[in-house]
């Protein structure tokens, strides 16, 4: 009987570890995630007046990723490629995007506005995305 609990301790562990070794492999490269966020920027101390969408993308894996791009993706599968507004602290592309990082960059929603009312579509169709070298497009949930 104690052989058979120490066998089944012994088998547990195992596929315990087997389990980890599985997650951590999973880890191993750049794990890139894309959010949005609604956001007003703060600069100087004052408060902007205007509203942007954030993209961003966080690296949740253990190496680091190349940016090259980033934009909207359409109902239709077109991309919107568009460059950052010009605001403070705003990383220019190509962006290394270490492990365990975060980087974001904005469009004016009265653009998203724009391209949704050119479009004949609503925010909720639009996913942001991050082209990441050598892996190509990350692809985040829909808008609000």
């Amino acid at each position: 009987m104690a052989t058979l609990l120490i066998s089944l301790a012994a088998l547990a562990v195992s596929i315990i570890s087997l389990v980890w070794q599985f997650i951590t492999w999973l880890r191993n490269g750049p794990v890139i995630r894309v959010k949005t966020y609604y956001s007003i920027p703060v600069v100087a101390g004052q408060v902007g007046n205007s509203q942007y969408l954030s993209v961003s993308a966080t690296n949740r894996g253990r190496a680091p990723a190349t940016i090259t791009s980033w934009g909207l993706l359409l109902p239709d599968d077109r991309a919107v490629v568009t460059n950052s507004a010009p605001l403070p602290g705003v990383e220019p592309l190509p962006f290394r995007l270490d492990p365990y990082a975060e980087s974001s960059w904005y469009i004016a929603a009265e653009a998203v506005d724009q391209i949704c009312t050119e479009g004949g579509f609503t925010h909720s169709q639009i996913r942001p995305y991050v082209i990441v070298a050598g892996q190509g497009r990350r692809v985040g949930k829909r808008l609000h």
